[in-house]
């Protein structure tokens, strides 16, 4: 397992309880402009910006540039789950602006995921190996993000789902892989999951 939290004066700590080689957590802005370009072209291409240019539109979204090459869609109007959403190179933003403002770092999340689009052959496969993640994490800790492959590498806390290493959820999500299956014997002695 592998965590990556900020301290308070905003230098990055990374724990890390395994070894699965190298992540796009550990891939920090600023990326080079050619890095980025290629991740641009890439992601339209692929599919992934188009389709998020659509869905923003059908938002009524207003679009302005932002960092890293992406595209940002503010006022987007459909409900979101989380502050922001990224399809493509396109961050579909629900929050007003000085919210953003006050999380920066949300943006580097953002720019992972778009990342993310690229090695994932756009919505075609990323659509369904991100809901594949989310229903599992859903499953073993009962949040979708928690344990999600995605979101942990494009980095928890820069995407606002944990505070740090002593946010609560987490302590969650050590409780439940310890016991994540309780079996009751039966009086056959048979033996049955429970929830």
């Amino acid at each position: 397992m592998r965590v990556i939290t900020r301290a308070a004066d905003g230098t990055r700590r990374t724990i890390t309880g395994g070894s699965r080689g190298p992540t796009l957590a550990g891939m920090s802005p600023p990326w080079s402009a050619g890095v980025v370009r290629l991740r641009r072209v890439v992601n339209v291409v692929n599919l992934a910006t188009p389709v998020g240019l659509v869905v923003a539109k059908a938002g009524r979204a207003e679009l302005a540039r932002g960092p890293h090459g992406l595209l940002l869609a503010k006022g987007f109007r459909p409900p979101l789950r989380a502050a922001a959403m990224t399809i493509g190179d396109v961050v579909l933003l629900r929050r007003d602006d000085d919210w953003l403002a006050r999380h920066p770092r949300l943006l580097d999340h953002e720019a992972r995921h778009a990342f993310q689009y690229a090695c994932w052959l756009g919505p075609l496969g990323f659509f369904p190996a991100y809901l594949a993640c989310a229903g599992w994490s859903l499953w073993r800790t009962g949040d979708p993000a928690l344990r999600n492959a995605f979101e942990r590498r494009a980095d928890l806390v820069d995407g606002n789902y944990v505070r740090g290493l002593d946010d609560p959820r987490l302590h969650l999500v050590k409780r439940r892989l310890r016991n994540p299956v309780r079996r009751r014997t039966g009086a056959a002695g048979s033996s049955r999951r429970l929830r």
